[in-house]
């Protein structure tokens, strides 16, 4: 049998860091939400759902 998927580690993100990744998401030319997950080690949706608000 293989073994269960290893959990996923909560991180959060500071005001200060959401600041900083929205400017960023503004920037031109505008960096994709790969590259930001990426940069922020969050996934792509937590990136979208921080742009979005």
């Amino acid at each position: 049998m293989s073994e269960p998927p290893s959990k996923r580690r909560r991180v959060e993100l500071s005001l200060e860091d959401k600041i900083k990744l929205i400017k960023e998401s503004e920037m031109f030319p505008k960096p994709t939400l790969n590259i930001l997950s990426e940069k922020y080690r969050v996934g792509k949706s937590t990136i979208g759902d921080i742009v979005r608000k």
